[in-house]
C-alpha cells in the first residue's frame, strides 16, 4: 500500500470549484441556461450538475473517507499533543502512534488498528500529519550520557502521563 495516494492524471474527479457550481445551479433555476449548457459553460460534469440541482445541494465535500476520530476527538487529539510540546515532552512518532491506538480505545471507536503493536499504522500517522499541518513532530537531538540515563526514568513517566491525562482534556 502507497503511503501517499496520487491520483492519475487522467482523472478530474472533484476538479469543479464550489462556487462554479453555485452560479451554475443560480443560472439554471434563474432559466437562463440548460443544465447542459451550464455544465458546459462551468466546467462541471452534467450529470453532478443534475444530482445537485435535484437535491438542492450546493456544497461540495472531500472525496474519499473522512478521519477515523472525526473532527472534534482529532482536534483533541491535536491539542494533547501540542500540550504535550509546549510541556517540553517532545513526542516521537511512535508515540504518537500509540497515543492514536489508547484514544481511540478509550472512545470505544471500532478501528484497524495493529492491536499486537497497539499502535496505529504508518499510513494513518502521515495522513493524520498532513491533516494537521501545524504539529511537527522532531527527531530528538543527541543527549549527554548523563542525560540518557535520566531520560529513560523520565520516557515512561512521560508515556504514562501521555495516556492518563487524556482524561483531562
Amino acid at each position: 500500500m502507497p503511503n501517499v495516494y496520487l491520483r492519475r492524471n487522467s482523472s478530474n474527479r472533484g476538479s469543479w470549484t464550489e462556487d462554479n457550481l453555485k452560479h451554475a445551479m443560480a443560472a439554471v433555476k434563474d432559466g437562463l441556461m440548460s443544465v447542459r449548457r451550464a455544465s458546459l459553460s462551468f466546467q462541471i460534469p452534467r450529470k453532478t450538475l443534475e444530482r445537485r440541482l435535484k437535491h438542492n445541494n450546493d456544497k461540495k465535500w472531500n472525496l474519499g473517507p473522512d478521519s477515523l476520530l472525526g473532527t472534534s476527538n482529532e482536534m483533541r487529539l491535536v491539542r494533547h499533543i501540542k500540550n504535550m510540546q509546549k510541556s517540553g515532552f517532545a513526542l516521537t512518532r511512535q508515540d504518537v502512534r500509540r497515543l492514536a491506538y489508547e484514544f481511540t480505545n478509550q472512545l470505544g471507536f471500532r478501528h484497524k488498528f495493529n492491536p499486537n503493536t497497539e499502535m496505529a499504522g504508518h499510513v494513518w500517522l502521515q495522513t493524520f500529519l498532513m491533516r494537521n499541518p501545524t504539529i511537527t513532530i522532531r527527531k530528538s537531538k543527541g543527549l549527554s550520557p548523563r542525560s540518557q540515563s535520566m531520560n529513560r526514568t523520565l520516557h515512561s513517566q512521560k508515556t504514562r502521563w501521555a495516556y492518563v491525562s487524556f482524561y483531562l482534556c
